[in-house]
Formats: C-alpha cells, sequence, structure tokens
C-alpha cells in the first residue's frame, strides 16, 4: 500500500539498463499535489493571489514563505519515504534514484553483485561492526544551540547524517502582544514552558501591584471627600465651630489625609514592568506641599494645634482666617479628588491590561 500511495504522489522516470531498472524520485507539483491536500488551501491563496490572508493573519508574502517551508518538509519527508521503500524492494539507493539489481545479481552493501561473489564465509560478516542505520528512520533528530537537524542514513557508511536544520528561534509562538521563540529538545523545536511560566509569575505580581494601586487611590480619595465635606462645612458655619478643641481635632485629621498622599501611578506604569513588586510604598504623592501653596501659611498655622492652642499670639489663627481656610481647603480637597479620577482610570487600564494578558497564556 505504500509503495502504490508513492505511485499516486510522485513522478516517477524510468531509465532501462539492460535487464536493470532504475527509477528516479522527483517532488510532487506543488500545486497540484501539495496545495489544499497538505496544507490547508487558505495559504496558498494568500500566497499565489494574495486571497484569503486575512483569515489567516498573514500578508501574502509570509504566507509564501510560509508554503515554502512546508512543501520543502513535506519533500523531504516524501524523499525519506522512497529510500526506504527502495531498500525494502532490495535496491540501490544513491542520489535520489533507486536501481533494482539484475535477475542474475542482488544488492549487497549498497551495491549489485553476483552471487557466486558473495563470500560465503557468513561468520566474517558476522564479525563485522554494523552501522548505526540503515534508514533514515533509525537516525534521531538532534539538537545543537536551539537549531534541530533532522538526520538521515548515509547507506554507503550506515552513518546517520545531518540533512536539514531548523532555528527555533525563528518560530515564536505570540500570545496577546508578548511573544516566545520556541526551543530545542530532543531534536525538535517546542514550546518554551519556563519562559512562559516565569512570565506568568511577573504578570500576576504586576496585577497585584495594580490592585493594590486601585485600593489605595480608593481609600485616599474616600479620606479626601470626607475631609471635603469637613471643611465645607466650617467654610459655612465658620465661627461656630472654632473652639480650641474643635480645631485641634481638626488639624490632626487634616494633617493625616494630607501625609497620606495618593500613589504615582504615572511613575509606577513608566517601571513596572521590570519592578512588578514594591513600588507602591516607594512612589507616594504628598498632597501637603502643595496643599501649603494652595490655602497659604493659615495651613500651618493650623498644624501647630496639633499639639494644644500655641502660646506665641501670631500663630494662632483669627476668625476670619480660620474661615478663609476652610473654604480655601474644600476648593483644594475638591480639585484633587478630580485629579484622582485620571489617576483611578490610569491604574485600572493597567490591571486590565495585565489581566488580558494573563488569560492570553496557555
Amino acid at each position: 500500500m505504500k509503495y502504490v500511495k508513492l505511485l499516486t504522489v510522485f513522478l516517477f522516470v524510468f531509465l532501462l539498463s539492460g535487464c536493470s531498472e532504475s527509477i528516479s524520485f522527483k517532488s510532487g507539483d506543488k500545486k497540484d499535489d501539495f496545495c489544499g491536500v497538505h496544507i490547508n488551501y487558505m495559504y496558498c491563496k494568500c500566497a499565489n493571489h494574495g486571497d484569503f490572508c486575512d483569515n489567516i493573519n498573514m500578508s501574502r508574502k509570509e504566507a509564501k514563505k510560509h508554503v515554502n517551508k512546508k512543501y520543502d518538509e513535506w519533500v523531504e519527508d516524501e524523499k525519506e519515504a522512497f529510500a526506504e521503500k527502495c531498500f525494502e524492494d532490495e535496491g540501490i539507493y544513491s542520489k535520489g534514484k533507486c536501481t533494482y539489481c539484475d535477475d542474475d545479481k542482488i544488492s549487497k552493501d549498497n551495491k549489485c553483485v553476483k552471487a557466486d561473489e558473495i563470500d560465503s564465509d557468513e561468520d566474517e560478516d558476522e564479525d563485522k561492526i554494523e552501522g548505526e542505520c540503515k534508514y533514515d528512520n533509525d537516525c534521531n533528530s538532534i539538537c545543537e544551540g536551539n537549531v534541530a537537524w533532522k538526520m538521515g542514513c548515509n547507506p554507503r557508511e550506515n552513518k546517520c547524517i545531518k540533512t536539514f536544520d531548523t532555528n527555533c528561534n525563528a518560530d515564536v509562538e505570540n500570545f496577546s502582544s508578548l511573544s516566545f521563540p520556541k526551543i530545542c529538545q530532543d531534536g525538535e523545536c517546542i514550546r518554551d514552558k519556563n519562559a512562559i511560566a516565569e512570565m506568568r509569575v511577573n504578570l500576576i505580581a504586576e496585577k497585584k501591584l495594580w490592585s493594590n494601586t486601585v485600593k489605595a487611590i480608593n481609600a485616599t480619595r474616600a479620606d479626601l471627600n470626607v475631609a471635603m465635606l469637613d471643611v465645607n462645612k466650617k467654610c459655612i458655619n465658620g465661627i461656630a465651630d472654632m473652639t480650641n478643641v474643635a480645631i485641634m481635632e481638626f488639624s490632626t485629621r487634616i494633617a493625616s489625609v494630607l501625609a497620606g498622599g495618593i500613589p504615582d501611578v504615572a511613575t509606577m506604569a513608566a517601571s513596572a514592568t521590570e519592578h512588578a513588586t514594591g513600588l507602591l510604598q516607594d512612589n507616594i504623592e504628598s498632597l501637603a506641599g502643595s496643599a501649603v501653596d494652595y490655602a497659604g501659611e493659615a495651613l500651618n498655622r493650623l498644624y501647630a494645634y496639633q499639639k494644644g492652642e500655641p502660646v506665641e499670639e501670631e500663630k494662632k489663627l483669627k476668625p476670619h482666617e480660620y474661615i478663609k481656610l476652610n473654604c480655601d481647603l474644600y476648593n483644594y480637597f475638591k480639585a484633587k479628588i478630580a485629579e484622582s479620577d485620571i489617576e483611578l482610570e490610569l491604574a485600572l487600564t493597567e490591571a486590565r491590561r495585565v489581566d488580558a494578558l494573563l488569560k492570553s497564556l496557555p
């Protein structure tokens, strides 16, 4: 059945010389025998006519290169099958041609020799060292660096030799925007599972970073909102809330909110892929300095109340200063909450990006 199959795939040229018969290997036609039979027809259509390129996500040039590569591999496999069949039928295989011996000769050591010339001393033959192969399929593929070599049998020496190579670095697997060149193992280009596993670990760490960032921003926004409502009330009520105890509690609370700060998401986004952990505590934008610029020296005098009412008269808040300070802080907190909307959306976008990459990995 295998010989019949070969006859249907290849065109053979018969050369008669006396009673010997030679059959030359000829590769099958790429269009008629390969395309649509051993490779999806869309690759050939894209390569030859520019059709179906979107379906296979390749340019015409890329498709042509892919088809040619697969065709060459197919031809090599069929050539091996041809040689194997030649040996099985006691033919002599050399340079793509199978020659069958005349009736008075037999095949020995890949040569046609007369039967009466064969040494009858079989013990001598048994003492001879056998070669490492007889057929191509006796030879295992090997790796040299990250290059996979297919091995074939040299019939004259019964020795495995290199036939054609595949650079595993050029065989790249893409998952979303992530790319992973294959590695050579046991003579084959296989998926680099270690690199993918390492990337997964890094992405999980980065995902946790952005999750913590979102939580920190939301917590700060909640504190700012409470503080904003508080100062707005004091801005409206004025002197009614201006007791030493109220000012001391208020100064402590405001100082705490301003010192907490908002995570600097822009800095994190620039370095998160390289340092996916340990960034949250190192990239905090303090609100205290800009608050002083916004609300003026009155804010510093408010801080002085944290340890009790200041003794120095110049450090105490006047009623009109206290009212204005609360109104200024209201506008400041309102502006900061608006700014944090952008920071929050950026952190959420990064979190979604990392999550999508994680889901794309095999």
